[in-house]
């Protein structure tokens, strides 16, 4: 077995590669051992996950949404305590009782100032949405489509398809590939919107459940054209929803105006043509923190 995007030998790689990083919240969307080696799966957990979560509309957004680090623990976040001239970090707790505020037991000397000074303010950043355009972001992206044009195959295809389409030789998506793993060539554009509330919630009438909007992903076709020798030409954008902002980066070539154009005229993310039946209210109805579509 060979890895997807350095094409060197992966046999005894033990990495399970996430399309999307467990500390969004992805527990199901990955591939399997072998598929990406442990050296590039450390690359782009250290290089790029993680310079991406550690930006401060990331570090917002996994706070008000509490969603825990891969490894179960809370987001912290900076919160300026204006009475006292100082910040310091902090964990935000949604509970019935309100919203509380949990500050690290070893800042003994905020502590004693709370209490004998006492606090009538704390500032709290509120980050809407990514900063764009954003090289991180745009890598990101470029490596999840990469992922997920594995993905979307049936398991017992994946052999072939990496095999066939993303081996040495043929390297169908050579440019998406050695952009998101080497950073070559220029910015990859992509597009970012707001497609729907934090906290978004859907009826999945598959499980018969009501869960969470977290994210959701697809490969979109917006034209194709028959060629000869029974070949199809089709430009395919990888598109992605998390919490509720859409992102969507061409897989062909580092250009993203036909599907803004696309956009303009339907007025509608193609992820919105899902089977899920919406719900008349969410998460943001409950809970002020959260960011509301408009």
């Amino acid at each position: 077995m060979h890895c997807i995007f350095c094409h060197k030998d992966s046999s005894n790689s033990k990495s399970i590669e996430h399309i999307i990083p467990e500390s969004l919240g992805n527990k199901h969307y990955f591939l399997p051992q072998g598929y990406v080696c442990d050296k590039c799966n450390n690359y782009f957990a250290t290089k790029i996950e993680k310079e991406l979560l550690a930006q401060p509309y990331f570090v917002s957004l996994r706070s008000r949404c509490e969603i825990h680090t891969k490894k179960g623990k809370d987001v912290k976040l900076k919160a300026i305590f204006s009475d006292l001239s100082r910040d310091a970090e902090v964990v935000k707790k949604n509970t019935e009782n309100g919203l509380i505020i949990h500050i690290d037991e070893k800042e003994v000397e905020l502590y004693e100032d709370i209490n004998v000074k006492g606090i009538k303010q704390i500032c709290i950043p509120y980050i809407y949405e990514p900063e764009y355009p954003n090289t991180i972001m745009s890598r990101f992206l470029a490596k999840c489509a990469y992922e997920y044009f594995l993905y979307q195959f049936p398991k017992e295809k994946y052999n072939e398809c990496a095999q066939e389409l993303l081996n040495k030789e043929n390297d169908l998506l050579k440019q998406l590939r050695e952009y998101a793993r080497y950073g070559k060539g220029e910015f990859w554009p992509y597009h970012q919107q707001r497609i729907y509330s934090e906290g978004s919630l859907v009826y999945n009438t598959k499980k018969n459940i009501i869960e969470e909007r977290l994210f959701e992903m697809m490969l979109f076709i917006k034209s194709h054209k028959e060629c000869a020798n029974d070949t199809i030409e089709a430009e395919i954008y990888y598109i992605v929803a998390i919490s509720g902002i859409e992102y969507a980066i061409c897989m062909s070539g580092p250009q993203i105006t036909e599907y803004k154009e696309w956009r303009n005229i339907n007025a509608h993310s193609p992820l919105e043509n899902n089977i899920r039946i919406k719900l008349p209210f969410d998460l943001s109805d409950l809970n002020p923190l959260l960011i509301k579509k408009h």
